[in-house]
Formats: structure tokens, C-alpha cells, sequence
């Protein structure tokens, strides 16, 4: 079957890097491709297939480009990603739906009714979809973290003396992240443990010179390291050597990078928001989202906690019983047969 993958790329002048960096996309589409089925990618609403035997969108807000154009030919249509009903409401303007203008809000239900099937990548975001929107066919499907790479490894090499966070610094995504709460909060560790450092990864986006700025006015210049984008492998590595994954977080779809810093035997430190109660289990320390003091008491907690191989074997198995490869490549599999069945 010829599937078109499609996410608006329209603000990423190569977004066919984004499929192959963004770490969701990237996973999906290796699922597809290892069922057996041809796998073209669309960035813009120009560069959707008109040939495609059904389309595979992320993100409802923009679904209305391949419902549109599925409909000569009445191709099936799934669409996924998170939907955020209510999180941040009033926070973070036009995050949420709620908050979305009318117009965006009349987009969203129009792909929730349309689609062919609606794919949730989380229980939490089911459960508030449905209950307050038309569903048409929802599906549970939680995303998947490839374990066969994120894991603690066999090097047992002893563990760094600095935190570690990755985000784009856009604006908002800064806010909803929490990335000024962790560079304060890390002041407040420094204080006291002057030979501990922090790095912060990720896209640079238009809060990056803000932040740059909040590190530099605490003094701690030359203590937290902006180092931007970084490889898969320097990421895990990170993982696997920092003294705790440090991401508060007001919400999360899913928590992928949360989800890969435990399978990859890390402390982590977030917040009890979204979805990431579901992807944590028991295998982090919570905090408020903001809350300084508390990030900051984490953090110290975590620096005189030694790692145990045993619970990271643990953590690893808390994510391979609950979000694997195999585990959505079934489901996947599963839905595809259904809806070409069906047809």
C-alpha cells in the first residue's frame, strides 16, 4: 500500500529533515515502511500524494489538507499526535483547544469527524477527547521508544557531574518546558554544589538569547552549556552519564524525551502533568511545574543518589512492557488491516 505521511512543514524551509530528526515521526515512519508498504512524505499541502492509497497525518489542527485531498478518490485518512483539550488553558495563548480561535477549533472537530480513524497517543488525552468532543473510531495507540537504542548500555562508566535538559527554545515551547525554572533553579544548586553543571540541548529558537542571558546575570556563565542540537548519540549518552534528566513541564502529549531518559536507566526529574504519569510510572521525582524551590531540592536529591543498576533494569522493563516497537507496530498493523478491510 502506498501511504502518505503528512505533518505541516510549511515554517521549515527542509522539512524533510524534520522526519528524520523529529524522533515520533521518525519512529512511525520505520513502522510503516517495516509492514511492508511504500511510505512518500508531504510536508506542505503541495506536496500531498494525489496518488496515495490512504494518508497519515500528525497533528488534527492541519488534518483538513489530506481530508481534503482524499476525498475524490474517498482514500481513508488517520490522523494522530497530541491534541492538548484543556492543558495550559489560559497559560499559554492558543495552546490548547480551548484557547484556539473559532475557526481553529471548527478545523480540529472537522478532522475528529472525518477521519478515518483517530489515533491517541495517550490515555489521558482519549479519555478527554472523547468525553468532550464527536470521535469518530478512536484508537489507543501510545507512541513508541525504541529500546533496542534507548537503554542503559554495558558501559558502566561512572556518571557525569552536571544535569541535562533538551528542548527548542521557541518562545513558547521555553514556557511550556519550563526553561527560565530550570536555569534559576540551577543557580540555587550552584550555590551549593559550585563543581556541578547544567546542559541544556536542543534547537535554538527566539528564547534561546533570554536564557543565554538569565545563566549569564546569575554568574553562571560558564556553568551551563548551550550546546543546540546535538546527534541521537550524543543525546542517549547524555542520558546514560548525566546526574538527572531535569524537564518540568506544564504539559506533555506523551513525554518522549522523558520516556527515553528512563529506558535509558536516567534520574529523572518532571512534572505530574499531561501524560506523563503514564510514561513515568514510578520512576520519577515529581515536582510543580515553576516551582523553584522544589526543582532545586530535586536536583540536590538526585546528586547524592547513586545509581542502581538494579532499578534501571527496571526502568528499561517499565518501558518495553508499555510503549515497544512491537507494541505499536501490532497496533498499527492491526488498524491498517482493519481500514482497508473495511473499504
Amino acid at each position: 500500500m502506498r501511504i502518505c505521511f503528512f505533518a505541516n512543514m510549511t515554517n521549515h524551509a527542509n522539512w524533510r529533515e524534520m522526519f528524520e530528526t523529529v524522533e515520533f515521526y521518525k519512529v512511525d515512519i520505520e513502522i510503516l515502511r517495516s509492514l511492508g508498504h511504500e511510505v512518500v512524505l508531504a510536508g506542505d499541502f503541495k506536496s500531498l500524494d494525489k496518488t496515495a492509497d490512504l494518508y497519515y497525518c500528525w497533528w488534527w489542527t492541519y488534518a483538513f489538507y489530506p481530508i481534503l485531498r482524499s476525498m475524490p478518490n474517498r482514500r481513508p485518512v488517520i490522523v494522530t499526535g497530541a491534541f492538548d483539550y484543556d492543558t495550559c488553558h489560559g497559560v499559554i495563548p492558543g495552546l490548547c483547544y480551548l484557547d484556539r480561535p473559532l475557526w481553529q477549533k471548527w478545523l480540529m472537530k472537522l478532522a475528529l469527524k472525518r477521519a478515518t480513524r483517530n489515533l491517541f497517543i495517550s490515555q489521558c488525552e482519549y479519555d478527554l477527547v472523547t468525553e468532550h468532543l464527536p470521535v469518530r473510531n478512536p484508537v489507543l495507540s501510545p507512541l513508541a521508544i525504541n529500546t533496542a537504542y534507548y537503554n542503559p548500555g554495558t558501559d558502566v562508566s561512572q556518571r557525569g557531574d552536571y544535569f541535562f535538559t533538551v528542548s527548542w527554545s521557541s518562545s513558547t515551547n521555553a514556557k511550556r518546558k519550563c526553561l527560565d525554572s530550570i536555569v534559576e533553579a540551577f543557580g540555587r544548586v550552584a550555590q551549593a554544589r559550585p563543581n556541578l553543571r547544567l546542559v541544556m540541548a536542543g534547537k535554538k529558537g527566539d528564547h534561546y538569547d533570554a536564557l543565554v542571558a538569565l545563566a549569564r546575570n546569575a554568574g553562571m556563565e560558564d556553568r551551563v552549556d548551550f550546546v543546540g542540537m546535538i546527534s541521537d548519540e550524543e543525546k542517549r549518552d547524555h542520558y546514560r552519564r548525566c546526574l538527572a534528566y531535569v524537564q518540568p513541564t506544564l504539559f506533555e502529549g506523551f513525554g518522549h524525551a522523558i520516556g527515553e531518559a528512563i529506558a535509558c536507566g536516567a534520574q529523572v526529574i518532571t512534572s505530574p502533568s499531561g501524560a506523563v504519569p503514564e510514561v513515568a510510572g514510578t520512576y520519577a521525582r515529581f515536582v510543580t511545574p515553576n516551582d523553584v524551590g522544589q526543582l532545586a531540592q530535586a536536583m540536590l536529591d538526585v546528586a547524592d543518589t547513586p545509581s542502581d543498576p538494579v532499578l534501571q533494569a527496571a526502568q528499561l522493563r517499565h518501558i518495553e512492557a508499555n510503549f515497544s516497537i512491537e507494541q505499536r507496530r501490532k497496533q498499527l498493523a492491526d488498524m491498517l488491516d482493519a481500514v482497508t478491510s473495511s473499504r
